[in-house]
Order: C-alpha cells, then structure tokens, then sequence
C-alpha cells in the first residue's frame, strides 16, 4: 500500500521537476541563440558563433519536447489537479496561448537553421538578424508563460464552477462534498477575507506526532493495516484526487469521534451525504465523517466530543453505491479551523496505523 503512494509521489515530483527544469533549459537555450547569433554580425565576425548558436538551439528543442512531454502527461494524467481545473482556469489557455506563439513563430528559424545544419545553406547576415528578433521575443514569450502558469496554480483564472477542484486548499478535495465550494460562493456558507492559500498549511512532524497520540479507528473492530490505501486513488473519472480513507462496513454499523475535540459542522451535500466536520483538541486538524446513515442522537454543531464518542452510522447517503456502505473518513491540516470547509490533505491511514501499533 506504502509502495503505491510512494510510487505516485514520485512520479508527480518527477513530473514537476521535469516541467520546471525545462522551463530553466528552454529560456537558456533561445537566450543564448539569440546572444551567438548576435556575436555572428560582428567585425570581425566570431567564426565559433554560428556552432554555438546551434548548440543553443538544440537545447531549445529539447526543453520545448520536455515541455510537451510533461505537461500532456500533467494535464491528462491529472497528477497535481484534475483535467477539469486546467480547462476551466482562463490562466491556462494564457499560458497555452503564449506557447502557440512561440511554436508558431518558431517554425521558420527551425527550417533555416536545419539548412545550415545540413549544408544545404550558409548563414545569411538578414535571416541571421531575423532570428536573433525572434528569439528575443520567444524569450519574453517564456517568461509570460511562467508568470501565466504561478497565476494558474495559484487559482487566478479560476472560474466559480471550477473552485471546487481546489484539492490544495479545500476540504472538497479530501472529501465527496464536491459542492462545498460553490455554496461558498453563492453565499449558503461564510467565506473570509483570507485568500484560501493564506489559510492552508502542511502538517508538521510535531503536527502529526500530536495527531498519532491521540487518534483511534472510527470504527471499532477493524485493524488499519489491513486497509487499502486510498489516499492517492483518482475519482470522477480521473478528474480529482480520492483523499481520504474509505473504511468498508455493514450498514448502521457504529462511528465514533477518532480524536477528542469538538464538532464543526454537521453538514449535508448531494456527494457527501450526511457529514460531520470536527476539530481535533488541538484545533490542528479538521476531521471529515461522511456518507453517514445519521447522526447519533443529540449531535450538534460546537458539540465537544471525547474519542470512541459515538457521532454516527455508516451509510450510503450522497454519492456512495447502497450496495457498498462505508465510511469516507477525511483529515485536513489547517490553522483556522472555523473554516471547516478548507484544509491541507493528510492520509490518514498512515496516521491510524501509527497509532494502533503504539497502543
């Protein structure tokens, strides 16, 4: 189960790296063609200027294949957000946009520069002024590129029926209840003046050696190295990341609070069914029960909870299959955690399976 996150992990790194890396490549490149060829015109002219312009310009080639490699491979494996969010964001068709540029005017310095490469033509003083404009503007071109891509992974772009795929900063992304984010935005749930990445947070060590302390299976009876760790599984037909735990059992089989702390919000949603959303004791962490049967009697919003508390009963409300009742169990590291709806992911099994082996 480890090897399979771990394995996912790794590709999405590499992925990035590769993405970025050619980024860096790609600019060099057609930055120092543009530099040789400019240090071609002069008198007397650099014989080693022309080979060096071609150098460059084979590390451009390579950076725009790294460039269209990695990004398919990210837009429609959905490794960092869903194929949806990319098609959705206005920053994106900005950055594709600038990339059809530099492909567009690529097209006629690369058939001069194969002919020189291949003899069949010798350099020319206008054709090498010409590719040196280009180049310069190509450059300009990349750097817009980059600027469109931070705005684009930072959400600017985004329109409101692509919010809810904001796996970074959303517990939407953890959880089923896809229409989280946009009942914020038609006013059904209070939003802060914080913009959501201000708010999101990655769990610490110390965050997480606090969590394992405390934390217990919410449902009794069920050992978590047994589980299948579905933290990294895509959903919607590959159009957002699973982020949470799915914890099989019979219908109506008891839930109980995994962490002392306190109920945030019992919450209903056409995915998620009946939820509940909890803080833990130390207001760190944002737990999310859902597809719930119901609630246990007398549960309410700002209830303090004890663990082992009962809260509920696994069900198949929302979009979970009657044939297979489960609990959808969610953890989101947070540092305002009156913004249930909002969180960094955590897998919680790993987290689980920590704590049962201390215990």
């Amino acid at each position: 189960m480890a090897t399979t996150v771990t394995h996912a992990l790794i590709i999405r790194i590499s992925l990035a790296w590769i993405h970025l890396l050619a980024l860096g490549i790609g600019l060099g490149g057609v930055w120092g063609r543009a530099r040789a060829l400019h240090d071609s015109l002069r008198q007397p002219p650099d014989p080693r200027a022309i080979r060096r312009a071609l150098v460059a310009d084979t590390w451009w080639g390579v950076a725009a294949a790294l460039w269209i490699i990695s990004g398919v491979w990210r837009l429609l494996g959905s490794t960092e957000k869903s194929t949806a969010y990319y098609l959705a964001n206005h920053a994106f068709y900005a950055k594709m946009a600038f990339f059809v540029c530099i492909l567009a005017l690529e097209i006629w310095p690369m058939l001069v520069l194969i002919k020189w490469r291949t003899g069949k033509a010798e350099p020319d003083v206008r054709e090498v002024g010409r590719i040196e404009v280009i180049s310069y503007v190509e450059c300009a071109l990349v750097i817009a590129m980059v600027l469109a891509a931070v705005s684009m992974t930072r959400g600017l772009g985004t329109t409101t029926g692509s919010r809810s795929d904001l796996t970074s900063d959303s517990l939407t992304g953890l959880g089923d209840s896809t229409d989280v984010a946009s009942r914020e935005v038609a006013g059904d749930l209070p939003t802060s003046k914080t913009p959501p990445s201000a708010r999101s947070i990655s769990a610490s060590t110390t965050d997480v050696d606090l969590l394992a302390a405390e934390i217990a299976m919410p449902i009794t009876g069920i050992d978590p190295a047994r589980l299948h760790d579905s933290f990294d599984d895509m959903r919607g037909g590959g159009s957002r990341r699973h982020e949470a735990l799915d914890i099989m059992a019979p219908r109506r089989t008891p839930i109980y609070s995994a962490a002392a702390g306190r109920v945030l919000k019992l919450f209903t949603s056409k995915a998620g069914g009946l939820m509940v959303y909890a803080a833990d004791s130390s207001e760190r962490f944002i737990l999310m029960y859902a597809h719930l049967d119901g609630y246990a009697d007398g549960l309410r919003n700002d209830q303090p909870l004890e663990r082992g508390q009962l809260i509920g009963y696994v069900g198949s409300t929302g979009n979970a299959s009657p044939k297979a009742p489960h609990l959808h169990f969610a953890l989101a590291r947070t540092d305002k955690v009156t913004d249930w709806w909002r969180g960094t992911p955590v897998d919680p099994l790993p987290i689980l399976q920590r704590a049962a082996s201390t215990r």
